[in-house]
């Protein structure tokens, strides 16, 4: 956008969402963030967000919206991650074209993105076990060939580039993913297993071993 949302612009904007878009969408959910277009044309580390929602927050927001509305904005270190991959990979379905709205993510910064992504994935891998996996799959895939991947496209480069015993978990991981079924949930997998996935990425990951 060219100016910051008015609350009652955001309230809009909140009700069109659960009333009409969430419905519509998957398990996971619906997740938005609302830029200033000075911000994206101009990019610094953490970018600036003028307002955003996923599921994480759908609960608070009905505990009480209009203090939600207030109070969401702020800075998201994970932006560069999501513009690097619009840089290459994105699709307008409406107004300007890409390179008109989203300056380049220079490539440390989209490494140290990438980062803060996987920083707590030892013991996130635990609780989310396909998100995690995944983004430790595109994390390696770009710190070994410097490949810009979705969570797809990184679990299916590391299924040929990793050991073979890791290949269930991935497997597992990109079928929940493209059909949003929680193939984990309910299934005994040995915490240790998914442990020793999340050091071994990490220490490839840390060392480019």
């Amino acid at each position: 956008v060219k100016e910051a949302l008015s609350f009652d612009s955001k309230k809009r904007l909140m009700e069109y969402t659960l009333d009409y878009l969430w419905p519509l969408s998957p398990e996971k959910g619906l997740e938005f963030h609302v830029l200033l277009l000075r911000d994206t044309l101009n990019f610094k580390q953490p970018l600036a967000f003028d307002f955003h929602f996923s599921k994480m927050h759908y609960d608070e927001y009905l505990r009480d919206g209009k203090s939600y509305i207030k109070r969401m904005r702020g800075k998201d270190p994970d932006l560069a991650a999501h513009i690097m991959i619009i840089n290459n990979f994105g699709q307008v379905l409406s107004g300007s074209k890409i390179k008109n709205v989203f300056s380049r993510v220079p490539s440390e910064i989209y490494w140290q993105s990438i980062l803060y992504d996987v920083d707590s994935a030892r013991t996130e891998i635990i609780s989310q076990p396909m998100y995690v996996i995944l983004n430790l799959c595109r994390a390696l895939a770009y710190k070994k060939d410097h490949l810009i991947t979705s969570k797809l496209s990184g679990g299916l480069w590391a299924l040929e580039k990793i050991p073979k015993r890791f290949s269930r978990l991935i497997q597992r991981s990109l079928s929940e993913y493209r059909s949003q079924n929680p193939i984990f949930v309910g299934r005994k997998y040995e915490q240790a297993e998914l442990e020793e996935f999340a050091v071994y990425m990490l220490k490839r990951i840390d060392n480019n071993q």
